[in-house]
């Protein structure tokens, strides 16, 4: 079953509302920053950290995590707000291609901002971030609801990658598990904070990452190895979703080698070839969507 979305729909009204505050956001992160004025800061772990300084959003941010955010900024206005447009545009079309894109925009929402609300400094777009996070979780279950999972596997092209989707996301779940354990049990054996932590109270991604999205990442993979309807979903939702977020991890590691010297290329060249994969499936999957 499809939805064509119509105009007083609560799903379609939730899109344009994450497309209305989306843009804000980004608006916001990029006009008003001013950052870039690097300075340490000692945590309350005795830890020496780089805060980005400056003014705007980011100001008491990391320089890590400041220009992840702001690169995260650029990808919603050059490529999740165009991409939420055509998702509305499909979907209204009663196209299933529209409803698997806006479940993994709205996923992608779900997934930013709650780690902007829950590990970002506190910032004036709090309450904006709070919203694109609640419209992205119920968008994605106003989304799913209309999904016939069952029917999936009969609404694609022959030919579409199974397998190989399958194995990309299972793969991308291990690197990530294997990243975060390692950073967290390497934490517990040399009694020091973990890498990541830097001036922040608690490791919210890893929590996200571990609790939520990696066994997801397993599920979703060992569902469509086997053929069954459920994987089908899942993977298409994750490899869209990890498009748009390794692309943007891309541009954020980039612009902190070329500006600031810092970054390991061994990092950087692992999070563009996931990018490269995510998007390449990406765009397979869709085009293997037969309507």
């Amino acid at each position: 079953m499809t939805v064509n979305l119509p105009t007083r729909s609560p799903l379609f009204v939730l899109s344009i509302l994450a497309m209305v505050l989306l843009l804000v956001s980004s608006v916001a992160g990029l006009v008003f920053n001013r950052g870039g004025n690097p300075y340490a800061f000692t945590s309350l772990r005795g830890e020496v950290v780089e805060i980005y300084g400056g003014a705007g959003l980011y100001q008491f941010d990391t320089s890590y995590k400041a220009i992840a955010f702001r690169s995260f900024d650029w990808v919603n206005l050059l490529m999740v707000l165009p991409l939420f447009g055509a998702s509305v545009y499909l979907c209204r079309h009663g196209r299933l291609r529209g409803q698997l894109l806006l479940a993994a925009l709205f996923t992608y929402l779900a997934y930013i901002y709650l780690i902007g609300v829950m590990g970002n400094a506190f910032n004036s777009m709090f309450l904006v971030w709070t919203a694109l996070f609640s419209i992205g979780l119920f968008g994605l279950f106003l989304t799913l609801a209309d999904v016939d999972v069952a029917a999936l596997p009969d609404r694609l092209e022959p030919g579409f990658p199974r397998r190989s989707v399958a194995l990309y996301v299972m793969g991308v779940g291990l690197i990530l598990l294997l990243q975060y354990l390692a950073e967290i049990i390497t934490a517990y054996v040399t009694g020091q904070p973990p890498a990541a932590l830097d001036h922040y109270t608690t490791l919210e991604l890893a929590a996200l990452e571990l609790g939520i999205m990696i066994p997801l990442h397993f599920v979703g993979g060992i569902a469509l190895w086997k053929r069954q309807a459920p994987g089908y979903l899942i993977s298409t939702i994750l490899a869209f979703t990890a498009a748009m977020v390794f692309v943007a991890l891309s541009v954020s590691l980039l612009i902190g080698y070329g500006s600031f010297g810092r970054g390991d290329p061994a990092d950087m060249a692992i999070t563009l070839l996931i990018a490269v994969f995510a998007t390449g499936f990406s765009f397979v999957i869709f085009k293997r969507v037969k309507a």
